[in-house]
């Protein structure tokens, strides 16, 4: 590239018109996590506002709100540690050793002494509010999808906008990092449910009975001689019955039922003058059935329920599908609509967690995680090891690249002077160094989003995505009033676990105990619990959950055996026909593939008090706390860097 082409580019860069595409940032619009004030553009403009004019007053708020008024649903710890940086401006140094820690360990090798460099994130306590005396540590994931910092595995940075303010010598304020962490993709998630909404049964029960009473009133006025309103009012009262009894199932078919019978009544009542404060009432009953069976209607039909992913006896099945609604620019296809469960539905998949509600023996509601599975997040994590995901090499992230580019900016006049000294000097060594820091700091304005080995998505990480989708659970359960969120055991789960994915369900869902594979180590999701209970004052632990509503005691039981398959350490050892060849050892799971108030061919009697309608499983337990702001990412951090360690070049 000749200088005057330098020159140029320079000139059209400093008056701000782009040479390609901004990555995406992405849209403002309907989060989960960040919500803007309507007054707010794009996640591009804002930020870019923030850099040019950071105001003067640090966005501290109420922990995990990331500088809003409004409580979001999911907030960052880390944007609360970056605030207490302070006013004034920093360096990338700066920022490195209030995000980080480094150390030296000793150990062994070959007998002899060595060292090795441990990079950790840092941990803090709260020392106000909510969760005051609480420890959270940053994620080294968040950094990444934040694309604040990015890290290679032995330690060193790599990428980011700590990166690129770190080349240049730039400071940075706690607003503007702030923004980067605020603006991550995580934090922009959108939702799709598909079941139907928890209390909506229970409403239209509760007011069945009342109707039923009210019916029952108006049909003590009709004699023999209005035979016709009699019988069409025994027939409403027929419906409103079956809707009271609280049959899920049949619940809007009785409806509708009861409301053709309505209309009925109540046309057979138009000219009859003494009864026209029944006609009201009549009218009034239709309107309360049809705004109580509206979400009925609205809602999406569940897609793997009555499957062979799903243990079935569980009330008011759902599934809830966590998706980015926006191009990831540098992917194969920028919106996703294949590979993932839900694909015909939402574009990007990130995960989504099927769930149920059961209870315990003393009748407190439980929301029973089925799965949590993230397709895409799959892909990555077979194609890559953990430390290739996060090192920015083979998985590039292209989110907040416009931040980025914005203090390459504001560099290129330096650059640009630099290279005019050096010319006036007449060294060509100064020169062709002033060029060449002008070409490259070009290049990485004018360059579009470059492709890794694999597609980004953010939160690829199982123990961060599990843990988005519990707290999202958490949440719910406490605004809709249930008192824990448990998982199914892995002896539980009807998900063909002898056959596909077996050592990866084992591992993450876990038994009963909380233990792993095995019956030992630690389980990812049980130990979410854990560590969430921890943080929000709460208890998790081994609960006994129903195996079908304890209100139906007539049950259809199904058997199931699997068997362990060869791999695992209960699997088979050996090869068929050698001698001492050992079978893996098998279990059975018991489940309520339906359950009814009466009494029907096949069906057992169970009632609510007898032991066998209980199986054990993990469980948290519900506190109000739970109903405000989550926090993205799990409580885990530190990265060790091996300078030793044999290293993969795949």
């Amino acid at each position: 590239m000749s200088l005057d082409k330098l020159f140029r580019i320079g000139r059209r860069l400093l008056s701000g018109k782009k040479e390609s595409a901004t990555p995406t940032t992405g849209q403002q619009t309907k989060q989960i996590t960040y919500e803007p004030k309507p007054s707010q553009a794009s996640g591009q403009e804002l930020a870019v506002r923030e850099i040019r004019n950071p105001p003067v007053v640090l966005k501290q708020t109420k922990p995990l709100q990331m500088g809003d008024d409004t409580a979001p649903a999911f907030g960052s710890s880390t944007y609360d540690w970056v605030m207490r940086k302070g006013r004034g401006q920093y360096t990338a140094d700066e920022w490195l050793e209030h995000l980080t820690s480094r150390r030296k360990e000793k150990f062994n090798i070959f007998g002899k002494p060595a060292t090795r460099t441990v990079l950790d994130l840092k941990k803090f306590k709260y020392d106000k509010g909510p969760f005051a005396g609480k420890e959270v540590s940053i994620s080294r994931e968040e950094l990444f999808d934040s694309n604040l910092a990015i890290f290679n595995d032995r330690g060193d940075l790599t990428g980011g906008l700590l990166f690129a303010a770190q080349k240049f010598g730039m400071k940075l304020d706690a607003n503007t990092v702030g923004t980067m962490l605020k603006l991550n993709p995580v934090n922009r998630l959108k939702t799709l449910d598909f079941g139907i909404p928890q209390g909506t049964y229970e409403k239209i029960i509760k007011k069945a009975d009342d109707q039923y009473k009210m019916i029952q009133s108006i049909a003590k006025k009709f004699d023999m001689a209005d035979r016709d309103n009699f019988d069409r009012a025994d027939r409403v009262l027929y419906y409103l019955n079956a809707m009271r009894k609280g049959d899920v199932e049949d619940l809007a078919e009785n409806a509708n039922f009861a409301l053709e019978r309505l209309l009925r009544l109540r046309n057979g009542l138009k000219d009859k003058a003494p009864l026209h404060n029944e006609f009201v009432q009549i009218n009034k009953i239709i309107s309360e059935i049809d705004e109580g069976i509206a979400p009925l209607k609205s809602s999406r039909v569940p897609k793997y329920y009555n499957n062979e992913q799903t243990l079935m006896g569980g009330d008011n099945y759902r599934e809830v599908v966590f998706f980015l609604d926006e191009p990831i620019v540098g992917n194969i296809e920028p919106l996703k609509t294949s590979g993932s469960h839900f694909a015909k539905f939402v574009k990007n998949e990130i995960f989504h967690v099927r769930f149920d509600t059961r209870f315990t023996p003393d009748g407190k509601k439980v929301l029973t995680i089925h799965q949590i599975q993230a397709d895409n997040a799959k892909n990555v994590s077979e194609a890559l090891s953990r430390a290739r995901q996060l090192s920015g090499e083979a998985r590039k992230n292209p989110f907040q690249k416009d931040i980025e580019n914005r203090m390459f900016l504001s560099v290129q006049r330096k650059l640009q002077q630099d290279l005019d000294l050096a010319a006036q000097t007449g060294n060509p060594s100064k020169i062709y160094k002033a060029a060449d820091d002008l070409q490259r700091n070009t290049k990485r304005i004018t360059s579009g989003v470059e492709r890794g080995e694999v597609d980004y998505f953010p939160m690829v990480d199982a123990a961060d995505y599990s843990d988005h989708a519990l707290k999202y659970l958490l949440q719910l359960g406490a605004r809709e009033g249930a008192d824990y969120v448990a998982v199914l055991p892995f002896d539980m789960l009807n998900y063909k676990a002898s056959i596909d994915g077996f050592a990866g369900n084992e591992r993450a869902y876990g038994y009963a105990s909380g233990k792993g594979i095995n019956k030992k180590g630690k389980a990812i999701i049980p130990e979410l619990m854990k560590k969430t209970a921890r943080f929000f004052g709460s208890s998790a632990g081994p609960i006994k959950i129903s195996r079908s509503n304890p209100k139906k005691p007539y049950k259809k039981i199904d058997e199931d055996t699997y068997t362990y398959k060869k791999g695992h350490l209960l699997g088979p050892q050996g090869e068929k026909g050698e001698r001492g060849f050992v079978p893996g050892k098998s279990f059975t799971r018991i489940s309520h593939s339906d359950a009814s108030e009466n009494p029907k061919k096949g069906y057992k009697l169970i009632t609510e008090d007898n032991p066998n309608l209980y199986f054990d499983a993990f469980a948290i337990k519900i506190n109000n706390l739970m109903r405000g702001t989550q926090k993205t990412y799990k409580s885990k951090g530190g990265l060790v860097v091996d300078i030793f360690k044999t290293r993969r070049y795949n």
